[in-house]
């Protein structure tokens, strides 16, 4: 009766065990997976967005997160930027980072209607990501002509909160300044930087999760004259997915799995002792 009864748990044990390794495998998050966007060779073909347009196009990274691209020209106006022939493009000839072969979002118009119009670029992603980083290239100015001024970076979370960057910082010094904090971050073109290096480069980081970021352009100089900047590559961890819905009916199915065997076990047991005795 000693050994039966050992086996019988020895059973029992390997059944919880079997019960507990299902509810690993099946209740386990995805691991969160790091992504880089480099902006494709086939281009902006989305078009020059007018004064009061939104411009939109979807780029495909990684199953399941596209990233959409929206260019507003200011707002709802009538009035704003006039773009360079073929802008905004993607191309790693323009503006280069100090980078050689990589592609950026280029921004390149030949002048704004005033200082208080502004070019709006979102980045929408489909599924939440965190660890967002990424540059905007030759953020400088040329005095007469114009002065690069970038704000309102700001991100979405998953929950539809607003949220400044976590970091913003200058590549190198002299070209650009960088004033407030959070939401309220201004930066500002200061000297002119050549259009080859990382002279005025931005670094921007969101630790997120969020599934949206944006930030807004203009030329901040009387002058209203022709500018560019360049977004580069993104680089992210895209959120894990939360554990499948129906992982707590399996666990739970197991459970009363257990539950019926264990006193199944226990009454067979009960049975046999009353027969003997």
């Amino acid at each position: 009766m000693f050994v039966r009864e050992r086996s019988n748990l020895v059973g029992q044990q390997a059944w919880l065990g079997l019960v507990a390794a299902l509810a690993i495998v099946v209740c386990s998050p995805e691991v969160g997976r790091a992504t880089m966007l480099n902006w494709p060779t086939s281009g902006w073909t989305a078009g020059s967005p007018n004064p009061g347009e939104t411009y939109s196009q979807t780029f495909t990274v990684v199953d399941p997160n596209d990233v959409t691209v929206s260019v507003n020209n200011n707002g709802n106006s009538s009035t704003g930027a006039t773009w360079q022939p073929s802008y905004p493009d993607m191309n790693s000839t323009k503006l280069t980072g100090g980078l050689s072969g990589v592609n950026a979002l280029q921004l390149f118009v030949s002048a704004q209607s005033s200082t208080s119009s502004y070019i709006e670029t979102t980045v929408t992603f489909a599924a939440p990501v965190t660890n967002l980083s990424f540059q905007i290239w030759d953020v400088d100015a040329k005095p007469g002509q114009f002065i690069d001024k970038i704000f309102n970076v700001q991100a979405v979370t998953p929950g539809n909160g607003v949220v400044g960057a976590d970091s913003i910082t200058s590549e190198v010094a002299g070209y650009n300044t960088i004033s407030g904090s959070g939401l309220a971050t201004v930066i500002l073109g200061t000297a002119t930087a050549s259009d080859t290096t990382n002279q005025g480069t931005i670094d921007i980081v969101f630790s997120g999760p969020i599934t949206q970021f944006s930030f807004d352009w203009s030329n901040d100089d009387s002058g209203l004259g022709a500018q560019a900047i360049g977004l580069g590559p993104l680089t992210y961890t895209i959120v894990p997915e939360p554990a499948v819905p129906w992982c707590s009916a399996v666990v739970c199915l197991a459970a009363l799995i257990t539950h019926w065997r264990f006193h199944r076990r226990k009454r067979a047991i009960a049975e046999r002792g009353n027969k003997q005795a």
